[in-house]
């Protein structure tokens, strides 16, 4: 069954997934449930039902459209200079391997020096009881 069809201007509004739906919403209510008759005929309770619908529809219709803002996407805009010219600009990454070798040796030793430092102060207590059993025995 269907909407009256006085009910086709607020029909017409509303997209026909949203009709479907709205139809099994009314004729499937728990509170004053209406017969399918009752709602394919003139009534006060439809007509309100729908421009509920209706209303709702628009006001989430109007949310999308205000938290979508257009933003204008700039790397559409940007020349990109031919292959050859971009490879020939472009250095080498392993120009400065040295140099990052380099620095890596160097927090490696300051690294194992902490850790030696560490190392002593924690154990060192240790290892002279355990050498002065030894001794004693």
């Amino acid at each position: 069954m269907k909407f009256n069809k006085v009910y086709s201007g607020l029909i017409n509004k509303l997209p026909p997934s949203l009709v479907c739906e709205a139809w099994s919403r009314i004729i499937s209510r728990k509170r004053n449930p209406i017969t399918e008759e009752e709602a394919s005929s003139i009534n006060p309770l439809v007509e309100s039902f729908l421009r509920h619908e209706v209303n709702r529809y628009q006001k989430k219709l109007k949310y999308q459209r205000k938290s979508w803002p257009i933003v204008k996407n700039f790397l559409y805009d940007t020349d990109i200079p031919d292959q050859e010219t971009q490879t020939q600009d472009t250095d080498p990454i392993c120009v400065h391997g040295e140099e990052i070798n380099t620095r890596v040796k160097k927090e490696l030793d300051s690294l194992s020096r902490q850790l030696l430092e560490f190392n002593e102060k924690t154990f060192d207590p240790f290892i002279q009881e355990i050498t002065k059993q030894i001794e004693e025995r």
